[in-house]
C-alpha cells in the first residue's frame, strides 16, 4: 500500500481578512519582534538597567510613566532632580500625562524643592555680600546688623519655601476650578500639579541653574532661565488639554481665569505676610 502524503494545511482567512496559518513556522518566529513581558516604565526598553529618561514622560507604548519622584529604589535627590527637571523643561509632555496618586509624596517633592531653592537664594545672596568687603565687614562688626541678617536667614528660608508652597498649591486648585467653570467633566489632579510645579523654582533659579550649567553646559542653563517666564503657562495649558481634556481655546480662558484668581489671592497673602516679616524682625 502506498504511503499518504502529509499535506499542508491551507491558510485560512479570518473575519478581518487576514491570513491565518495553521501549522507555524519556527524560523520566522525567531525572526519576529515579539515585545518583552516588562519594559522600563520611564524609556519603554526591556533591557534598560535602571534609567531615569527625564525627557520621557511616557514609554514606548504611550502609557503613563510613573513619576522619578514616586519611583522607587533610587535615592531621593536623584529622583527630586529628575521630577524638577523634568517639571522644567518637559512641562508639557509631564503636565499633560500627570498621573493621578496620593498628595503626600507631592507634598514632600514641594517642601524639599523650595527649601533648596529658596537656600540657594540665600547662599547667592551671602555671596554678594561676601564680594563687598565693606558690607561684610560692617555687618560682622555691628551686632545689631549680624543678628538681623542671622534671624532673617533662620526665619527666611523656611518662610519663603512655605509661602512658595502655598502659592502653587493654591494655583492648582483654582485651575482645577477654572477648568469645571470650563465645562470639564474629568476628575482633577490640580492639587498635585500645583506641588509638582514647585519643581520650576528649583531649576530656574540660581542652584538649579548652577547645576544645569555644570550638567548639561551653558546652553541648557540658558533655556531653562528663559522657561521661568513662559512655563507657568505653557504647562498649565498642556494639563488642561491633557488632564481635562479641554480643547485649545478653552484651556487658554481657563488659564487666564486661574491666573488671575491666584495673583489677587497671591497679592493679600504676601501682603499679610510681610506685616508677620516686619513684626518679627522688630
Amino acid at each position: 500500500m502506498q504511503r499518504a502524503r502529509r499535506t499542508p494545511i491551507p491558510e485560512e482567512q479570518s473575519p478581518q481578512g487576514l491570513s491565518v496559518v495553521g501549522e507555524p513556522d519556527d524560523g520566522a518566529l525567531d525572526w519576529a519582534d515579539v515585545p518583552a513581558a516588562v519594559v522600563c516604565a520611564f524609556c519603554g526598553k526591556p533591557d534598560c538597567q535602571g534609567c531615569i529618561a527625564v525627557d520621557e514622560p511616557t514609554n514606548a507604548s504611550g502609557v503613563v510613566a510613573i513619576l522619578p519622584w514616586e519611583r522607587p529604589g533610587l535615592p531621593w535627590l536623584t529622583r527630586l532632580w529628575a521630577t524638577a527637571r523634568l517639571a522644567t523643561l518637559s512641562h508639557r509632555e509631564m503636565f499633560a500625562a500627570l498621573p493621578e496618586g496620593a498628595v503626600r509624596p507631592a507634598l514632600g517633592f514641594a517642601c524639599l524643592a523650595e527649601v533648596s531653592a529658596a537656600l540657594g537664594l540665600a547662599l547667592c545672596f551671602g555671596g554678594v555680600l561676601a564680594l563687598a568687603p565693606d558690607v561684610a565687614s560692617t555687618v560682622w562688626h555691628d551686632p545689631y546688623l549680624r543678628g538681623l541678617l542671622v534671624r532673617g536667614a533662620t526665619l527666611g528660608v523656611p518662610g519663603l519655601a512655605l509661602l512658595m508652597i502655598t502659592l502653587h498649591a493654591l494655583h492648582g486648585l483654582l485651575v482645577d476650578r477654572a477648568a469645571r467653570r470650563a465645562g470639564s467633566r474629568k476628575r482633577g489632579r490640580g492639587l498635585r500639579f500645583g506641588l509638582y510645579a514647585c519643581g520650576w523654582d528649583l531649576v530656574t533659579l540660581p542652584l538649579g541653574l548652577l547645576v544645569v550649567v555644570a550638567t548639561e553646559g551653558p546652553s541648557a542653563a540658558r533655556r531653562a532661565a528663559g522657561l521661568a517666564i513662559s512655563v507657568p503657562n505653557q504647562a498649565t495649558r498642556a494639563y488642561l488639554t491633557g488632564v481635562h481634556a479641554l480643547d485649545p481655546d478653552q484651556a487658554q480662558r481657563a488659564t487666564r481665569r486661574a491666573n488671575g484668581e491666584t495673583a489677587i489671592l497671591s497679592l493679600g497673602l504676601l501682603v499679610g505676610v510681610a506685616a508677620l516679616i516686619g513684626l518679627a524682625l522688630r
